[in-house]
Parts: C-alpha cells; structure tokens; sequence
C-alpha cells in the first residue's frame, strides 16, 4: 500500500520581468503536512510586463523523485500548475520547489522548502476548526475535541500544529461522526462550549472534512477547577564560545480559566553549562536542573536567563535541553513537555555521532535515548545534498522516533523491514570548511525509546553513514549503550558504603577511598572508554593529559560496583 502526500497547498512565485527581480515568495495559504490522502500542490506564477518566455518549476520532492514543468505567461498575469506525487514510504519530506525564469534567462526567481508528514493511509481523514474564547476573541491552542463515529465510539483527539493552525487528524473517510469539545476539558477549565456541535458526513479528496465550521466558540464561566499548563516556547540561543555565554528562554501558560496555579518548572541543562540566575526569582540550581517556582500562576508568563560555559567548547558542539512544567492538580500533561537544542560557535571538525546517556543506563528502566549526529564538509566544493543513514537497534521502538532539531531543514523516512531511517538535506549547499568555517557544518537530533524488558547486559549499537553528494559515506563513531547494574548504582541501595574522590573536582590527580583492589574504567559523556588502570589502596590516580569536563568513573571491587561523576578542571 503507498503512503500518500496529504494536503494541498500553493506557492505564490511572483516574478516581476520588467525589473528582473523577485516580488514575493509566499504560501497561498497556511496548510497542514502529513494529514491526508492526495497529493496537490499549487505553484502560481505571477508575470510583470513582459512575457515569461519559458520558466521551469522544478519539484524536488525529496525520496528520489523530480517533477520538471516549462511554462510560458502572458504579461501581467497568473497561472497556477498542479503537481501531485505519492511517497512509498513513512517519514518527513522537505520539498523544495525551484524556479527559473526564461525571461530573465534563466535566472532564478526563487524556492519553498514545504513539509510533509506522511504517517498513514489507514486514518487520513482530518478536520480544521479554530478555537475561539468569547467574547476576546482569544485564539486557545490544543483544545482536544471529541468525535463520535457512527457506531457511538467516541474518541478524544488533540490537534497536530502546522503553521501555528490546528488540524485534527486520523480520522476513517469512511465514517460518520459527530464533533465537540471534550467535556471534561470543559469542566476542568471553566469553559461553556458556545457553538453547537457539528456532524462529519464526507471527506474530499484530500481526506479533509467538508462542511465544517470555522470556529468553535467558548467563553469562561467561572474558575477551572484545576490547572493546565502549557509550555508555548523554549529556546536557547546565542552560545557563544569566544565569550563564553548563551542565553536559555521558556514560555508557559496556564490556560484553565480563572485559575491561579503554583507551577514548577524544571528545565535539564547540558553537562558544563552554569546557568546565571541573579535576576531570576525563585530559581534554583541542582543536579544539572534549573528549578523555578511560579506562584499563582494565571495565563502566561515566560523565564529566561543567561548561562556561562568554557571558552574552548569546540564549535559545533550540540547542546540538548529539555523542559517540563507541572502544577499541584494538574491531570491533562500533553503539552507539558518538551526537547530543544543549540549549536555553539567556535571552530571544529566534527563527523560523528553522540548519545544524552552514558555507557551504562539502568535496566529496570525504559530509557529515551537521545541522538545527535554532526557532519561537516571537508571537501573543497560545496555539497549540493547530503544524506545520513542510520540503522536502528532492534533493542529500540522504531515507532517512537521523534525529529528533535536540525541546522537545516530536513526530510527523513523510515523503512520499517530495514529498520533504516535515511535523513535527507536536499539543496543544503553546505560550504566547504576551506572557505567558510560556520557555513561547512551541519547537525540533526532525535529521540527513541528504547523497547520494554531487555535482556540484561544487551547493549544498544548505532553507527550513522554520511553521503556528501556522490561520495564515498564518511562513517561516524559507535555510540553503545548497555542494559547493566553498572551505571546506576543498584547493588549499592542497601549498602552503607560510598565511594568518595578526594579531590573531586579535581586538576587530574586524585584518589579513592579503598580499602581494596579495584579496576578503574573512565568514560566520556558520549559513551567512550577513556582510561582503564588497576587501583591499589592509596594509589594516585592521573588525568592530567585529559581534556577539562565531566566523565563517568565506574570502579569496580570483588564486592562492589560503583558509578560516580568525575569532574576535571
């Protein structure tokens, strides 16, 4: 069965020949990716003076495939040409639609990147509906809506984003269905659903539903009995190594009407980034996690602040966060949660591969493994493309890979009988790092659960394949983590004993407070084994010649296994 492209949307390429230059490159109008059946994209000529002698729209649609179309215009005109396409393959496509005028020789007049989500064909009937708070007008996000099919099942969806709009989606074509705010939703948050609800009968070619309102009206009634916090936006921006800052940013709202909410929120920070908290009130830091209190928390409010970290983090280096925020009472946490990542600016070389957890994680938990892999042109050309290829460990949930970030925009698919998921920057042009530095480099991140009740000691492999161009794949490091006690202390709960390093942190020389004989092994956050030596009571122990951070030490005794943060300064 193909999976198809799913809505239609149009782009404006205007050209105005008379001066030889670009009017505009717009979207017709905002449309959702990956919510759908068909395929049908729009591309609109406008012409300025003089006839267009012969444009060429090209359609790169990112699994392979182009469609190629030469147009001619009379002057001072619009035409709009229909493309369609079906991908084989589940995954994310970034299409880049290009023009060139005849006119102007052959002249570039512009090009659109446009997503596409392509999930499944089995569901792809899907409805558009704003919500509205009477009598402000106030536009509310991720309102959920209950559809009640024909047969009385009623499910509760939320909406999939696509420009700030909100699409409800995998809905059976097929089907008849009755529609209206969930009424707990309602309840909970002290709204009065205004507008009556509305039947489904028919879905057009596209999967949308037809005859569906514009708006859903709402209006407080009084106080939500409990709260639900949102997070609206979370960003870091501007790490910069020469000055050896950057700055974290959060938004939150509490959209339960009337309803004043003490709210935590926590925000995990990168190994080695100090976050500066001088003017941010009820915030602390511990255990690598930024803790803010907000009390009485009514609508929206934002926290941000400063960070400081080394002068010789190398550029390029990828720095993952992750927020959540949470209040006594809350039960809807939907959009409680969320991943977020910066690049820093320096100078490096990078090709490879990292993981957020260590070489050893606990295998009584079903960890989510974050990955970023990093890729720079060495070449001395551009290159026009680039493609990763990543295998995935049969131990992870190939279902649950979710797209985190990236330097550009990117198109992935996932075959699911290869476990392959290629990641695709069509028309990256990336510099060589000869001639620009910044523009040679380039990174992607995702997370993957890692599948229930392994086997104990089975280790998690990834090796990533990176194309540029026609050329042989540059292949990156093996990130491995393994399901084992040694990483998180469990042998140790019910045992007095701790292990302690004097000093630590430490300038590289220290030792460890044993009254027996150990082996050390000393790994990087990545994963990696650095360093490995046997211990004898009172022996010092040196890392002077090791790079300034934070490092995994695990020890391990005839009786014991310990696992313990080393810091080098």
């Amino acid at each position: 069965m193909k999976l198809k492209l799913v809505v239609s949307l149009a782009i404006f390429l205007a050209v105005n020949v008379l001066n030889a230059q670009v009017n505009s490159l717009n979207l017709l109008y905002n449309s959702v990716p990956g919510i759908g059946c068909h395929s049908n994209m729009s591309v609109c000529l406008t012409t300025g003076a003089l006839a267009e002698s012969g444009a060429q729209i090209i359609v790169d649609w990112t699994d392979g495939d182009l469609d190629t179309l030469v147009v001619f215009s009379a002057p001072n005109s619009q035409n709009c040409y229909l493309f369609e396409h079906d991908y084989s393959q589940v995954g994310v496509y970034n299409a880049v639609t290009e023009v060139t005028s005849g006119t102007l020789g052959g002249q570039l007049v512009g090009t659109q990147t446009i997503e596409w989500v392509i999930t499944s064909t089995n569901n792809c009937g899907f409805f558009n509906i704003i919500s509205l708070l009477n009598p402000s007008a106030t536009f509310l996000s991720n309102v959920p809506y209950d559809v009640t099919d024909n047969l009385g099942v009623t499910t509760t969806i939320y909406p999939k984003n696509s420009f700030g709009n909100q699409y409800y989606s995998e809905l059976d074509v097929a089907a008849n269905y009755t529609v209206g705010i969930n009424s707990n939703w309602l309840l909970n948050n002290g709204y009065t659903q205004i507008s009556p609800n509305f039947v489904i009968n028919s879905f057009d070619l596209t999967g949308r539903a037809e005859n569906v309102p514009m708006n859903m009206t709402i209006q407080c009634n009084g106080t939500g009995i409990i709260p639900d916090l949102e997070i609206t936006s979370a960003s870091a921006f501007q790490f910069l190594a020469p000055i050896q800052s950057g700055f974290v940013s959060i938004g939150i709202c509490n959209i339960s009407c009337g309803n004043y909410a003490n709210s935590i929120i926590k925000i995990a920070m990168p190994a080695g980034i100090t976050p500066i908290l001088t003017n941010s009130p009820n915030s602390s830091f511990l255990n690598d996690t930024v803790t803010v209190l907000i009390p009485y928390l009514n609508g929206t409010t934002s926290v941000s602040f400063p960070c400081s970290f080394s002068g010789s983090t190398p550029a390029g280096t990828i720095l993952n966060f992750s927020v959540s925020v949470s209040a006594i009472g809350e039960q809807d946490f939907n959009y409680n949660n969320s991943s977020f990542s910066t690049i820093v600016l320096n100078s490096y070389d990078p090709n490879d591969k990292n993981c957020n957890l260590p070489r050893y994680i606990n295998p009584n938990l079903k960890e989510i493994l974050q990955y970023t892999i990093r890729f720079q042109n060495d070449g001395n050309y551009p290159a026009l493309n680039v493609v990763i290829k990543d295998t995935i460990s049969s131990y992870l949930d190939l279902s649950t890979l979710r797209f985190i970030g990236s330097s550009h925009p990117v198109s992935y698919t996932i075959n699911s009988a290869t476990r392959e998921v290629a990641f695709r920057f069509s028309g990256i042009n990336l510099a060589p790092s000869s001639s620009n530095l910044d523009d040679s480099q380039g990174y992607f991140t995702y997370t993957i659960d890692e599948l229930p009740n392994l086997i104990l000691d089975s280790e998690i492999k990834n090796t990533a394949y990176i194309y540029f161009d026609f050329n042989p794949p540059i292949v990156t490091n093996t990130t491995i983590n393994t399901n084992s006690y040694l990483t998180s202390g469990i042998n140790d709960i019910n045992n007095e004993f701790k292990l302690n390093i004097f000093p630590n942190p430490t300038n590289g020389k220290f030792t460890l407070n044993l009254s027996e004989n150990a082996t050390v092994k000393i790994y990087s956050l990545i994963g990696s084994l650095i360093f490995y030596q046997e211990f004898h009571k009172g022996q010092i122990l040196d890392l002077t010649n090791f790079q300034k951070g934070i490092y995994n030490l695990q020890v391990k005794t005839p009786k014991r296994i310990y696992s313990q943060k080393l810091i080098l300064q």
